[in-house]
């Protein structure tokens, strides 16, 4: 969806009924070929608004003058992810400013390559800095309010697809009785992470110191949890790592929406991939299949660092630029050193000239 994307004017309603018969069996389908040039078209125009790139100096003011102490323009992206009308929210705060923060967590981030892509495929806009789930979108340099795509506003949220059943009775290449046996077993394994609210709903009849101490306990654990609309990226890399020992992954989502925890199931079997097995009692149980190469798994680690491995790169780092410190500290005293032992050396020769000058010869 979105402006551009028809050879009509768009008006946010659907398209006029076309005529579908066919007419000849020689005949090629136009469509493809309008597809192409629609494409290069709006390719072009975004090429020109988007204008020169930004020089570093100029990239990095920008970024900094849409950090939270500079200004409050944000665009929140959550469970729902890029709507309809945050298209027409992020033209207006275009309108007073190069760019606009938009901050995402909730479902989408499990991709955050799929929601950066997207933003600037919808927006036209280019990110010029990502720091975990927060982007600074750029408008361009040649953008012109006035000239902006018109975008009418969606005045209710459509119905949602019907979508194909996820969980099957039986998985694919397993007979009834072990497909049974897995997801008993999936139940018994080891959590991997737990999505969700920290801290429960208290009854009010617990009385509010209790709930104070409750809460408090939670948010000293809040390490092994993640909000309910949270920031999923490591998610992935996570059940990666988690296949490596074990053929069943599961993740607890107690807390979040149904809708929520499904979505996010059906975003690890593309991105992993891997199978899934069952959502009982609010868990994410996947499974990484009889075909599980090894070799595809490492390339996808090399292609998609893993979360350990960005640990383990961040902590060689650190080490590093401690030997580094270690080593230069050493240097500069042993240079230190050398010029002490040279100038002891220097007043010494000069002591011992100066002494076999003053020497008196024997004869005399």
């Amino acid at each position: 969806f979105g402006p551009g994307r028809l050879d009509r004017p768009w008006t946010g309603l659907c398209a006029p009924a076309v005529d579908t018969t066919l007419r000849s069996v020689d005949a090629e389908d136009p469509a493809p070929a309008a597809e192409k040039d629609l494409e290069e078209a709006r390719r072009r125009e975004r090429e020109r608004v988007l204008g020169e790139p930004l020089t570093p100096a100029e990239r990095s003011f920008l970024v900094d003058k849409c950090q939270k102490n500079r200004t409050k323009r944000q665009i929140n992206l959550g469970r729902d992810g890029l709507t309809h009308n945050m298209l027409n929210d992020i033209h207006n705060h275009w309108k007073h400013g190069e760019g606009v923060r938009v901050k995402c967590l909730g479902v989408p981030t499990v991709d955050m390559q799929n929601v950066c892509r997207e933003l600037e495929d919808k927006t036209g806009g280019l990110i010029i800095h990502r720091h975990g789930g927060l982007l600074i979108l750029y408008r361009g340099r040649h953008y012109h309010p006035k000239k902006r795509p018109v975008i009418p506003l969606m005045l209710w949220k459509p119905a949602e697809p019907i979508y194909p059943r996820l969980i099957k009775t039986t998985i694919e290449g397993l007979t009834v009785q072990e497909t049974k046996e897995m997801r008993k077993k999936g139940l018994h394994a080891p959590v991997l992470t737990k999505l969700g609210n920290p801290c429960p709903s208290f009854p009010v009849r617990h009385g509010i110191i209790y709930m104070y101490v409750l809460k408090k306990i939670c948010l000293t654990n809040h390490a092994h949890f993640t909000a309910k609309n949270g920031y999923y990226a490591n998610l992935v890399p996570m059940v990666r790592d988690g296949f490596l020992a074990d053929e069943l992954v599961r993740i607890d989502c107690k807390g979040l929406p149904k809708s929520d925890y499904r979505k996010i199931g059906v975003k690890l079997r593309d991105l992993v991939p891997c199978i899934l097995v069952s959502f009982d009692k609010e868990q994410i149980i996947v499974w990484r299949g009889k075909d599980h190469d090894e070799s595809i798994q490492d390339n996808l680690h090399n292609a998609f660092p893993s979360f350990l491995q960005l640990e383990s790169a961040a902590v060689k780092n650190e080490n590093v630029e401690q030997e580094e410190a270690s080593s230069e500290s050493v240097a500069g005293k042993n240079e230190h050193g050398e010029k002490e032992e040279t100038s002891s050396d220097c007043s010494s020769d000069e002591w011992s000239e100066i002494s076999s000058s003053d020497d008196v010869p024997d004869d005399k």
